[in-house]
C-alpha cells in the first residue's frame, strides 16, 4: 500500500497533448493571414528541463516541441507534413521558441505557474524577422483539481503552457498579410 502511494506521488512530465491549444480558444474561422496558412516550421526548441520523478513536474524540450508543432497544425499555422519529417519539411517562417523561465511555487494549496517563453518567426529566404515577443502566462491548478500536491503541479505547467501556446497563436494571427513574389496575398 505505501508502494503504491509513494509511486502515485512520483513527479510526471508535463503531458504534450495536455498543452496543446484548444481550437475552442481560438478563431480558428478566422484563421492567420494568408500569407502565414501552413508555412511555419518549428526549430529544435530549447530551454525545457526534465522531470526527476523525486522531484517537481517540468516541461521538456520534447513535450514542449510536440505541443507547439500539434498547437500551429490545429491553427493552420504549420502543415501536417511537418509531422512526418520535421527535418525536411519546406516553409516560408522559422519559428524559434526558448522557454525562458517555468516559474513554480514550492508548495500550496492553489498552484500557479507562469511561463516565460521568447518566439521569434523569421523569412526563410530573407532573415528578415516579422515576429519577436516574449510572452509571460500564468496559469493555476487548484485542490479541486486534484487533491495531489504533485499533479496539481505538473497540471498548473500544462495550463501555463497551453495559455502561451494560445497567446502565441492569437498574436500570430495578428499579423499583417505579407506580400508573396512581389504580390499581396488574398
Amino acid at each position: 500500500m505505501f508502494a503504491l502511494v509513494w509511486l502515485g506521488a512520483c513527479a510526471q512530465p508535463a503531458s504534450y497533448s495536455a498543452m496543446i491549444v484548444d481550437t475552442q480558444s481560438v478563431d480558428i474561422a478566422r484563421g492567420p493571414a494568408e500569407s502565414y496558412r501552413d508555412t511555419l516550421v518549428v526549430a529544435p526548441v530549447t530551454g525545457g528541463k526534465e522531470t526527476s520523478p523525486l522531484w517537481t513536474s517540468q516541461v521538456g524540450n520534447a513535450e514542449f516541441q510536440e505541443a507547439l508543432t500539434r498547437s500551429l497544425i490545429a491553427t493552420r499555422l504549420a502543415s501536417a507534413n511537418i509531422l512526418a519529417n520535421p527535418g525536411a519539411a519546406n516553409g516560408r517562417y522559422r519559428l524559434e521558441a526558448v522557454l525562458q523561465n517555468l516559474q513554480q511555487p514550492l508548495m500550496g494549496f492553489d498552484l500557479t505557474v507562469t511561463a516565460t517563453v521568447a518566439y521569434k518567426v523569421t523569412e526563410i529566404a530573407t532573415g528578415a524577422v516579422v515576429y519577436e515577443s516574449t510572452l509571460v502566462t500564468p496559469a493555476t491548478a487548484t485542490m479541486s483539481d486534484t487533491l495531489i500536491a504533485v499533479e496539481r503541479l505538473k497540471l498548473a505547467n500544462e495550463k501555463a503552457i497551453r495559455a502561451n501556446l494560445t497567446k502565441l497563436v492569437g498574436e500570430l494571427y495578428a499579423l499583417p498579410d505579407r506580400s508573396v513574389g512581389g504580390q499581396r496575398s488574398s
